[in-house]
């Protein structure tokens, strides 16, 4: 199970083309997490100026795209990385975070629709 964190304007295009194409390696958005401290790391980080961002759990396995696990920081951290789109069939579930003031984004969530 993967993760991946977009703005609402992306998620419901996605939803419209039934696809969601992720942003290219050569921007942070690309990267996708394992855990829910990169999560919340890469969300404040590639997001500062959004109030909510959807968070998406795929299905690794399900994903008509390659996927593989690197480290392209060279911080030691692995980061799975989708070359390709993402159907929506590979989605389990969205979530909407919402920024909790000058914190940053939490997991105190609602549900979005997938």
């Amino acid at each position: 199970m993967i993760y991946h964190l977009l703005t609402k304007e992306a998620w419901e295009k996605a939803k419209q083309e039934d696809v969601y194409w992720p942003k290219s390696l050569d921007e942070e958005g690309f990267v996708h997490c394992l855990t829910k401290e990169q999560l919340l790391e890469k969300g404040n980080k590639l997001y500062p100026n959004e109030s909510e961002i959807v968070l998406l759990q795929i299905y690794s396995n399900e994903l008509e795209s390659l996927c593989v696990f690197e480290d392209l920081s060279e911080s030691g951290e692995m980061f799975p990385h989708i070359y390709g789109h993402v159907n929506l069939n590979a989605v389990k579930f969205s979530k909407l975070l919402k920024r909790n003031g000058d914190t940053g984004f939490t997991f105190e969530t609602n549900e979005c629709s997938a």
